[in-house]
């Protein structure tokens, strides 16, 4: 961005979970300066509204980051396989320069979201320029699974040989669970091994009876506001019967990803003291 050039407006909703995110991603050499081009200020209004609910709403959202990020990159080194690495409702989510000291011939990235993927990759191309033509940020629906599946495919690579590792973050409360698993249908037909990182809503009844009203209100108002007619829930059980038996499938809470960044657990005592977890399924070439 140049010294002229105005910052990039950001809808609400996708500006609200970037100002909740901010202080995670201000400190951050390449995540600092990307923030500085993003015009948050269409969230403010929302902002403001959750956090008279749960002033503390932020340590949600920068806890599943960084449990994100550091999931992402203990998969990808854990081996020298080839990787192909895809943000799949990506918005304006800077993973891609998180682990871009990763990325390389062996490692690509690929963003996909139905708009402002040309901008992002722009932006990328001025904060990682060496590493930029390792992202590939690709606008497409991703519920269309004959799009998605032409998407994944834009990174080179023979898919017998390549690990894909799905990253779905502020995503599955959005789509129906037959869309989902339509969507699960066409990953595991592309690639034989295949990880999977579904953060999701939990059902109000898993949630304690003193959080609740935390979960309810604010995601009854984000259902109202975005003219949805319900948000998507999961349970664990629910998410290893979508995967199939083919997949291992381990289960984070918050209180387990709230230890994970500080060491302690000072707002989710509980694994029911929170209402999003992620599950993290893991599919090997040749497992049955």
């Amino acid at each position: 961005m140049t010294e002229n050039e105005k910052p990039y407006p950001v809808s609400d909703t996708a500006a609200l979970v970037m100002l909740w995110a901010s202080r995670y991603y201000e400190p951050k050499p390449l995540t600092g300066p990307y923030l500085k081009k993003l015009d948050l200020s269409a969230g403010r209004q929302l902002l403001e509204c959750y956090n008279n609910i749960c002033p503390w709403y932020a340590e949600v959202i920068v806890n599943r980051k960084h449990f994100i990020k550091n999931t992402v990159e203990e998969l990808v080194t854990a081996d020298k396989k080839p990787t192909t690495i895809v943000n799949l409702g990506a918005g304006f989510s800077p993973l891609a320069l998180e682990l871009s000291p990763l990325l390389c011939d062996r490692v690509r990235f690929i963003e996909v979201d139905r708009n402002n993927m040309s901008h992002k990759h722009q932006r990328y191309a001025e904060l990682v320029p060496d590493r930029s033509r390792f992202i590939y940020c690709i606008e497409s629906d991703i519920t269309d699974t004959t799009q998605l599946a032409n998407a994944i495919r834009k990174a080179p690579g023979d898919p017998a040989g390549t690990r894909l590792i799905v990253v779905m973050e502020g995503l599955s409360y959005y789509i129906e669970k037959p869309a989902m698993e339509r969507v699960f249908e066409s990953l595991s037909g592309l690639f034989m091994d295949l990880s999977i990182v579904f953060e999701h809503l939990k059902p109000c009844r898993l949630v304690n009876e003193e959080r609740r009203f935390i979960p309810y209100r604010i995601f009854s108002h984000v259902r109202d506001y975005t003219a949805l007619d319900r948000m998507t829930t999961y349970s664990q059980d629910e998410i290893v019967a979508m995967l199939g038996s083919d997949f291992s499938c381990s289960y984070y809470d918050m209180d387990a990803m709230e230890k994970r960044r500080t060491g302690s657990c000072r707002y989710f005592l509980t694994p029911d003291a929170g209402w999003l977890s992620c599950a993290v399924a893991v599919r090997k070439a040749g497992m049955e």
